[in-house]
């Protein structure tokens, strides 16, 4: 019987002893969970505002980029209206000394056609 109540007593110790290590254990690994979570909070944390802080500098840079293409567009667009215009005038004017030069022309066939006419009328007449 003593060596079953030694036997308990040893247990009773052991238990006593390991119980408290247990627990410190459990408080370790508690805390270790807490800094795990908060460091992986801090860690999101900093990822959300380096990824907003790239966010809106793509969106600044994508403005400044999209006003300077829409402002040479519109340079670019008034540059072929004002060339198209030009190339009008100059084909207009073409087009206007072509027809002056047709119109001579057709004056001066018409003006030999008409005297060629008279005398070959003047050649049939038998006065």
């Amino acid at each position: 019987m003593k060596t079953l109540f030694l036997q308990a007593l040893v247990l009773a110790a052991a238990t006593a002893t390991l119980l408290p290590l247990a627990s410190a254990s459990d408080d370790k690994i508690e805390d270790a969970k807490a800094t795990i979570k908060r460091d992986a909070k801090e860690v999101g944390q900093t990822i959300a505002r380096g990824s907003k802080e790239v966010g809106q500098a793509v969106a600044r840079d994508s403005k400044v980029v999209g006003q300077a293409v829409a402002q040479k567009s519109k340079e670019v667009g008034h540059a072929i209206a004002q060339n198209s215009r030009q190339a009008g005038h100059v084909i207009a004017e073409d087009s206007k000394k072509a027809g002056k030069a047709v119109a001579h022309s057709a004056k001066t066939v018409g003006a030999t056609v008409r005297q060629d006419s008279k005398q070959v009328h003047k050649a049939d007449d038998p006065k």
